[in-house]
C-alpha cells in the first residue's frame, strides 16, 4: 500500500486552518450573537475543511485505488480503470495546477485534486511516476 499527497492539499490545509485559528480571537472578543456565530462558523468551517485537506490522498492498494477528497472517501477497483491521464485542473492561481484524471469503464471521469501539483515546462514528474503506476495496475487487474 503506498499513499501520495501533492502540495495543493497541503496549501488549502494551512489556508482553512488559519481561518480556524482567525476565528479564536474574534470568539474571545465579540460575545454578540453576530460574533458568536461568524467566529463559530469560521473556526468549525476552517477547522473542518482544514483537516479533511490535511488527510486528503490516494492510496495504492492491491485491488483498488482509495482516493480520500476533502468531503468524501471513494474506492476504485483497478478493474473498472480504463486509463489514467495527467490534466491541467481548474484554479484560481496562475500557476498551471496538473492532477491525475482516471477514465472508468462507465465512461466517467474521476478527477484526483488531492495529489495535485504545480507543472513546470507542462510537467510534473512525480504525477507521471504516480500515473504510470496507476496505468501498471490498471492492466495487470484486466490481465493483460
Amino acid at each position: 500500500m503506498r499513499w501520495t499527497k501533492g502540495p495543493w492539499s497541503w496549501l488549502l490545509a494551512a489556508v482553512w486552518l488559519f481561518f480556524a485559528v482567525v476565528a479564536v480571537p474574534v470568539l474571545q472578543e465579540d460575545h454578540t450573537p453576530g460574533g458568536l456565530l461568524v467566529g463559530g462558523g469560521a473556526g468549525a468551517v476552517g477547522l473542518f475543511a482544514g483537516v479533511r485537506a490535511l488527510i486528503s490522498h490516494v492510496r495504492l492498494a492491491g485491488d483498488e485505488l482509495g482516493y480520500v477528497e476533502h468531503l468524501r472517501t471513494r474506492r476504485i477497483p483497478w478493474t473498472d480503470v480504463t486509463g489514467v491521464d495527467i490534466d491541467v485542473l481548474d484554479s484560481a492561481s496562475p500557476l498551471e495546477s496538473v492532477g491525475l484524471v482516471v477514465r472508468l469503464a462507465d465512461g466517467t471521469q474521476v478527477e484526483v485534486p488531492a495529489v495535485a501539483g504545480f507543472a513546470f515546462a507542462g510537467r510534473n514528474r512525480r504525477l507521471e511516476r504516480l500515473r504510470a503506476e496507476c496505468e501498471r495496475r490498471a492492466r495487470a487487474a484486466a490481465g493483460s
